[in-house]
């Protein structure tokens, strides 16, 4: 028999043990450079595993943020004053909204709190670690 989506086990059915075990693993899990961390340091825990998957999916939407900001500094900042303004404020823009969202996943993870980052926090069924 195939288990049906309905029958996968969910995130948030994780143990009390296995979210004390994970918080740090879980905080570190929206760092750019460590998002991988937790697939490798404790692939079974459920609770490591959702932080996991949104850290990833937020690692895949500020790199398309940062390619999208490229391709308006070779264009748009071409343009004279205006352009510099344009890119300049994106960049702060984009910047300060990832850092928000980092914070905001760290800090949920460290406190051992199932919270889905919204728009992104839907996704993480479909992250194929």
């Amino acid at each position: 028999m195939v288990p049906t989506e309905s029958d996968a086990p969910r995130f948030e059915d994780a143990s009390r043990e296995e979210i004390e075990d994970g918080r740090i693993l879980a905080a570190v899990a929206y760092l750019p450079a460590l998002c991988f961390v937790g697939f490798a340091a404790a692939p079974t825990n459920r609770y490591v595993q959702f932080h996991a998957r949104q850290g990833v999916i937020l690692l895949g939407v500020e790199m398309a943020a940062w390619v999208g900001l490229w391709i308006l500094d070779v264009s748009v900042g071409l343009i004279p004053f205006v352009g510099l303004l344009v890119t300049a404020t994106a960049r702060l823009a984009f910047g300060f909204l990832f850092l928000a969202v980092t914070i905001y996943g760290v800090a949920k993870g460290a406190s051992g709190t199932f919270a889905r980052i919204p728009f992104l926090g839907d996704g993480i069924e479909k992250v194929p670690f």
